[in-house]
């Protein structure tokens, strides 16, 4: 069977009217998705990478040294000179997010010049910061005196909560489960823990 003629001429005009614009929205949008939540200019003053461990050494001799690091608040406070979060340090995630771990290098303290919302920078909430060393404060944790480097911010960056939700799952063949399983095998929704 031959071609139309004026098939390869429609396809081409389809190719431009529809097809390309298409291709230029779709790898817009991903790559707007990609964006660092810390400005490339602040990310530029970084220091290498200056790891916490290093710092709470002696945090004196890295003063005026600007660092990106990231965890969970512990505890934040408003004071005279401005609003002081206590974060616990996590490592940071291609985007810059603290990641789900176990695992940290110590803690540190960032000290806002202004009021920050004590309700709102709470306890348990992710923060990436950017900020420069400007020394240390040495604060009591239980039975020990612990030395934490001062961050004077450059940007803050406040996560939002991830929500984790249940999911429906697809029944299993009626051999799958635990006769005495507490749900219908066409029961949508199951817990994560099975409990016998």
């Amino acid at each position: 069977m031959a071609k139309s003629p004026n098939f390869d001429k429609i396809v081409g005009v389809m190719m431009k009217k529809y097809l390309r614009p298409l291709l230029l929205s779709l790898i817009f949008l991903l790559l707007a998705g990609c964006v660092y939540v810390i400005s490339r200019d602040v990310r530029r003053e970084v220091s290498g990478d200056l790891s916490l461990r290093e710092v709470i050494k002696d945090p004196n001799f890295y003063k005026g040294k600007v660092v990106l690091w990231g965890g969970v608040i512990i505890e934040s406070k408003n004071l005279k000179e401005g609003t002081r979060i206590v974060v616990l340090e996590k490592d940071l995630n291609g985007w810059g997010r603290p990641k789900e771990s176990n695992e940290s290098k110590g803690r540190f303290i960032v000290l806002y010049p202004d009021y920050l919302d004590t309700a709102i920078y709470r306890k348990d909430r992710e923060i990436t910061v950017a900020g420069e060393i400007t020394g240390q404060e040495v604060m009591p944790i239980d039975e020990i005196e612990y030395t934490y480097p001062i961050l004077s911010p450059r940007e803050i960056h406040l996560w939002r909560k991830v929500r984790k939700a249940e999911y429906p799952y697809w029944p299993y063949p009626w051999w799958w489960d635990s006769p005495h399983w507490p749900y219908p095998l066409w029961y949508p929704y199951r817990p994560l823990y099975r409990y016998y």
